[in-house]
């Protein structure tokens, strides 16, 4: 059906007439078409969302400032109950729309989850489920006997290139494992580095290989339900969906 307002004129001088309603639909002026270039264009905040431990969302934090430092006690957000975390930690840095993120010198780091297999270096510390781990490149020393002669006693020399050490809370140390040949699995079974009471790490949760000419240790996520982090060194960017560990608080990170 058409419905076309019809127009009406007076019989006897052939004008046309206002429609019912009042206004002439003919004689309204006609919408103006705006430009994307009027539109007035938001600033963009960042936000660190606090992912509670049953894996629900927390607390917001807008970072509207250009600096916003993180810490127990000093800071714009603070946790005071968390004990891992340093009276200030972590300072966050907005330029432009892009994040950064910095430690202070904190005790324990910021570690950040990987997203692609990541080149370490030497004593580069990983987190893997709860467990606390630092990569050993060192070489092994030649076995050369005492000054006499004398050789010590001591287990057989594993292949592997590198090793894993276990850091224990205390500052000690607990398992050392060599890669086997050029690689080192870690998980909760089946693996080079197990560990099958930690109730956050996958059955196989990430692998360390050697490269082909031995000059880097490549960390791997290898499908893991809970990532793996790293500590970062210096100042680091962040992106949207990226996630940190600092102290005992997850953070996700939302640049919108």
């Amino acid at each position: 059906m058409d419905t076309t307002p019809q127009q009406r004129f007076d019989p006897a001088t052939g004008q046309r007439l206002a429609s019912p309603g009042g206004a002439d639909p003919m004689d309204q002026p006609a919408a103006k078409t705006l430009f994307f270039g009027a539109l007035q264009q938001q600033p963009i905040v960042p936000r660190l969302v606090v992912i509670k431990g049953e894996g629900g969302d927390g607390n917001t934090y807008h970072l509207h400032g250009v600096t916003t430092i993180i810490g127990r006690s000093t800071g714009e957000i603070t946790f005071v109950e968390d004990p891992f975390l340093s009276p200030q930690h972590a300072k966050f840095t907005s330029q432009n729309g892009r994040l950064f993120v910095q430690d202070l010198g904190s005790a324990n780091g910021v570690f950040l989850r990987i997203k692609k297999p990541t080149p370490l270096r030497d004593s580069a510390t990983m987190l893997v489920g709860e467990q606390l781990l630092r990569l050993d490149r060192r070489p092994f020393s030649d076995g050369a006997p005492s000054p006499e002669g004398t050789y010590f006693y001591g287990s057989p020399r594993p292949a592997g290139t590198f090793r894993v050490v276990q850091c224990l809370a205390g500052r000690v140390e607990g398992r050392v494992p060599t890669a086997e040949g050029p690689t080192l699995s870690i998980g909760r079974e089946g693996n080079t580095l197990h560990f099958p009471d930690d109730r956050f790490i996958s059955g196989h949760h990430a692998r360390l290989d050697a490269s082909s000419d031995g000059e880097e240790v490549i960390l791997t996520d290898t499908g893991s339900r809970n990532g793996t982090f790293i500590r970062i060194d210096g100042a680091q960017e962040l992106f949207h969906g990226d996630y940190l560990f600092v102290g005992q608080q997850l953070l996700r990170v939302e640049i919108a």
